[in-house]
Order: C-alpha cells, then sequence, then structure tokens
C-alpha cells in the first residue's frame, strides 16, 4: 500500500508561558490532548522521556488520565492546521574519517542526528474579517513585529518573538477506527520564510526549518473514533 502527500497533514504551535501545565499530584492530563514534556518528577508517571512528546489516553475519566506529580512540568500543544502545497523533511548523520592504509576512506556515524526541511503554504486571510489565520499570524511575528491598530486609538504590540515552535505531522490521515495514525514529531526553528506576490499567482510563503531543541520521534496511536 502506498499514499500520496495529501495524506500528510501539518500542524504547529509556539511555546507559550500560559501553555504550561505545572503538576501537584492532583492534577491529571486531559483526554486526547498533546503534550510535550519540559520536565519530570523523578517519581513521574509520565510514560515518555523528557524532551518527548506523548498524546493523553483517550478516556472519558480522569482516573484513566496521567497524574502529574511534584516536579512535572508539561507543555500543553494546542496545534493549528498549516494548510501545505508541499513540505519535505530531511534527516541526516555526519561521518567522521576513520580511514587508515587498512582501510582506505572508511567513515563512521558521528551519531548527532541533524534535521531540516521545508514548508510551503499559501496566506490565508478570514473570510469575514480579512485578518490572517493564526499560523499565518505565528510565522510573521517569526520575523516582524506585528501592531494592531483597531481604529479607535488602541494599539497593541506583538514583538517578534523566538518562540519554539512545535510541527507535528500525521502522515497517513483518514485511517479508520483501529487503524494506526503515524505521527512526525519535531520542535524546530523556522530559519527563513520568503513570500511570492505575483500578480497572476496566488499568494504564499515558503519557509525552511531547523531541528529545535526536544526529541524528534516517529508517534504510532490507534485510530479510536
Amino acid at each position: 500500500m502506498k499514499i500520496t502527500g495529501s495524506k500528510a497533514q501539518v500542524f504547529i504551535d509556539e511555546f507559550k508561558n500560559e501553555s504550561i501545565i505545572t503538576g501537584d499530584g492532583t492534577i491529571t492530563t486531559e483526554s486526547k490532548q498533546k503534550y510535550f514534556v519540559i520536565d519530570k518528577a523523578e517519581d513521574s508517571n509520565i510514560p515518555v522521556y523528557k524532551g518527548a512528546f506523548f498524546i493523553a489516553p483517550e478516556l472519558a475519566g480522569s482516573s484513566e488520565q496521567i497524574i502529574l506529580k511534584e516536579g512535572d512540568r508539561l507543555f500543553k500543544i494546542n496545534e493549528e492546521r498549516f494548510c501545505k502545497t508541499n513540505a519535505s523533511f530531511e534527516f541526516s548523520f555526519g561521518s567522521v574519517d576513520v580511514s587508515d592504509d587498512c582501510d582506505p576512506g572508511a567513515t563512521i556515524s558521528d551519531g548527532i542526528l541533524t534535521i531540516s526541511g521545508s514548508l510551503a503554504g499559501l496566506f490565508r486571510y478570514d473570510d469575514a474579517t480579512q485578518d490572517f489565520d493564526n499560523v499565518t499570524d505565528i510565522i510573521v511575528n517569526r520575523f516582524l513585529d506585528i501592531i494592531e491598530d483597531n481604529g479607535n486609538g488602541t494599539y497593541e504590540l506583538h514583538p517578534r518573538n523566538d518562540n519554539q515552535i512545535y510541527l507535528l505531522t500525521l502522515l497517513n490521515s483518514g485511517g479508520a477506527k483501529g487503524q494506526i495514525e503515524n505521527w512526525l514529531f519535531c520542535p524546530i526553528n523556522i530559519n527563513s520564510m520568503s513570500m511570492s506576490l505575483g500578480n497572476t499567482d496566488p499568494q504564499n510563503k515558503d519557509l525552511s526549518f531547523t531541528k529545535g531543541e526536544g526529541l524528534p520521534l516517529l508517534y504510532k496511536v490507534p485510530v479510536k473514533e
């Protein structure tokens, strides 16, 4: 079985202090919520490594959720859909020259994983307000200050920020109940953005990114609904 790239869906979120959950021994995870693990208590119930990603159990009752201990800190990921026209990823390891006269040209891996890639999409505007959608705002604010003027003397400044971006890619959307969803998770830094505004072309943006702080991983979970 093979599927096309159109089955892949891309989502992003940016780090926000207000989305940090701090454990106290009574707080629990929320059903189906996605989390990034900032820190873990010594006796933590969190099932993955610090710096990794997981999805809370898809169960309604709080008794089935994960109790967060003192010392646990999670970032609650509230992803926004990035409507792509194209996306690419490159995974690579460096190499170390270990050649000698007994084995000329030999190399070994340096063990350092490098991830880079690109995302391409269109500028999307709200039909009613003509404002950018949230994803476009997040991306533009990586490079430019944003000033919102309500026209009546109120001005809201959003300084350019370098907050961590979390990239989630569902490789095989549209699965039936019981089938496996494959999520590619990677914290990223957006390094560049280019815009094209041709008179007869749609307004588009092209992004390049590299790996950020945290563990990139492939996350497999069954579809429950």
